[in-house]
């Protein structure tokens, strides 16, 4: 049985560029022992969540879903056992969401090249949306110093990452699919795809969703990620809440909650599940 709890996620202003300006729609599950979170982009290809639900009523699933059930089936594993999912494993320290890192933070990620926060190494992900030509024209431009890699350039082509790396001398990250040939870092959502067996540098990020489903990718990025700097940060690009305001920093490093599993047991236990088959 699956039962589900629908929410909303506002958007700070601040971070809007990040997170998207409009209000997110997911949904939280609840398993026989376990709970997982269903957010997805449509902005990115995902299906709205009340075609992810009526699916998911039918028993058919997506990369979504599928994710969202195999991360519920470990905080249940935890859960049934009476310990934390973060018992024996540290979650990794994390990047900056954004051009306004704190000073405990010393790596930030940010969207396109609009404006670059002082001191810190960067991240700087362009969503694929540009050409090879124009990246290579804005690379010139870009503090090459500080930079830890470009996410996303332009399109995945093999022979055309080969080249830009090549060409610009920066390291070249791939989100969402996998592949290795021009590729120097993997980021991994565990909310829509599994961790892939590979020698690059393997970067877990929370697929900017609710707290619940950020905790499931901290998991995984503890027992997984290779980076020393994850994307696990994600709760600060939306308004409080109160799950939100059971995770505190250490530093750079995410910390989770009391409890069983990924935590969070007595809110959970007080929402009003619906079931949905």
């Amino acid at each position: 049985m699956i039962w589900i709890w629908r929410y909303e996620l506002k958007p700070r202003r601040a971070l809007s560029a990040l997170a998207g300006a409009r209000v997110r729609q997911g949904a939280l599950i609840r398993t026989e022992n376990g709970f997982a979170d269903i957010h997805p982009w449509p902005e990115l290809g995902d299906a709205t969540i009340d075609e992810q639900l009526t699916r998911l009523a039918r028993e058919e699933t997506t990369p979504l879903t599928t994710a969202s059930l195999r991360l519920a089936q470990l905080d249940g594993e935890a859960r049934e056992r009476g310990v934390s999912s973060f018992a024996e494993v540290t979650i990794p320290e994390s990047h900056w969401p954004g051009d306004d890192p704190p000073p405990t933070f010393d790596t930030a990620k940010v969207k396109g090249a609009p404006r670059f926060p002082d001191r810190v190494r960067l991240r700087i992900d362009f969503n694929a949306t540009l050409t090879a030509d124009e990246f290579e024209e804005i690379a010139k431009t870009l503090p090459r110093d500080r930079i830890d890699f470009i996410e996303d350039p332009c399109p995945y082509d093999a022979k055309t990452w080969r080249k830009l790396r090549d060409r610009t001398e920066l390291r070249l990250a791939l989100d969402r699919t996998f592949a290795e040939e021009g590729v120097d870092v993997v980021v991994v959502k565990p909310a829509i795809q599994e961790v892939p067996v590979t020698i690059k540098e393997i970067v877990v990020t929370s697929y900017m969703d609710h707290p619940v489903g950020q905790l499931g990718a901290a998991f995984i990025a503890a027992k997984q990620a290779t980076s020393s700097r994850c994307g696990l940060v994600t709760q600060v690009l939306y308004d409080a809440n109160e799950f939100s305001e059971q995770l505190a920093l250490d530093g750079m490093r995410l910390v989770p909650p009391h409890g069983t599993g990924i935590g969070f047991d007595e809110l959970l236990d007080r929402l009003p599940w619906r079931r949905l088959r």
